[in-house]
């Protein structure tokens, strides 16, 4: 628990961080981010070595680099064609991938009251983000482009399920090479995208780079972490739902944002899902 904690705080941090830089990023940004990752995960590791004899960190860290960049552009396209909120819908939705993953492929099975926290925060977490208001639909309406809906939230629930799958398929002591592989695969998929499209590459991108790269990191690696003590049906929507809480109340101190009614509503389902979800 403490892990998921910790990773739930890193995650916040993350969001508070790109909330402060408020700019568009660039892929030389995402490039420095996993470069700042991999190095992280590089000088954690307890043996400073790339292969340990298991290939599993290998492989499963190159799809999941894969998986990282995919679901990146995924949200990006989809943004682009049917708007943020639509799109970050979503995106929450993809918690529904790695749940469904360790329920139907490792039978980990949610008590009847877990599986109602499950359900309650992934509903909380669409009653945070919200859908086009009544003004919205007023407007002209708008066409919804399904196809990059369901990549963003297939690619993104794949993204958070490597993890998973590497807890089962990987040894624990591999943990870090494995963080330090998806990284270093993702840095190099991004680095492809950058020579393709001769985006140039400033000093802007490598201070928000490394500033994305740090809390990036530790998200990811504590989120591996407690993966390994607690089943996916409690770490994912607990993960998911509690960093929306922590950016709500860190965003409240930093930024004077105050929540509206329905978010407030949203929070007390998302503490009702925590209690659910931990019984």
């Amino acid at each position: 628990m403490v892990f998921l904690l910790f990773a739930i705080l890193s995650s916040s941090v993350l969001a508070v961080v790109l909330k402060y830089l408020n700019a568009a990023y660039s892929y030389g940004v995402y490039f420095v981010n996993y470069v700042t990752c991999a190095a992280l995960a590089f000088l954690t590791l307890e043996e400073k070595s790339l292969y340990n004899g298991d290939p599993a960190p290998l492989w499963l860290g190159a799809i999941a680099g894969f998986f990282y960049l995919a679901s990146l552009t995924a949200s990006g396209y989809s943004i682009h064609k049917n708007g943020a909120v639509l799109s970050s819908v979503f995106t929450r939705l993809g918690v529904l991938v790695p749940i469904g993953v360790s329920i139907l492929w490792f039978g980990e099975r949610p008590t009847p009251v877990q599986a109602l926290g499950v359900a309650l925060a992934v509903a909380a977490a669409l009653v945070m983000n919200g859908l086009p208001g009544k003004d919205r639909q007023k407007a002209a309406p708008k066409a919804v482009y399904l196809v990059p809906l369901l990549l963003t939230l297939v690619l993104n629930g794949a993204t958070d399920s490597m993890s998973k799958i590497f807890t089962q398929l990987g040894r624990r002591e591999d943990d870090g090479l494995f963080v330090l592989y998806i990284f270093l695969f993702a840095a190099l998929f991004t680095l492809g995208l950058l020579l393709k499209e001769r985006q140039p590459f400033s000093k802007r991108d490598l201070l928000f780079g490394v500033l994305v790269g740090v809390p990036n990191f530790f998200s990811s690696r504590l989120l591996l972490a407690a993966l390994t003590e607690l089943p996916a049906f409690v770490t994912y929507p607990a993960y998911s739902v509690g960093a929306i809480l922590t950016i709500s109340v860190l965003s409240f101190f930093l930024f004077r944002e105050r929540l509206n009614r329905r978010q407030l509503f949203a929070v007390g389902m998302i503490l009702c899902a925590l209690v659910l979800l931990n019984l």
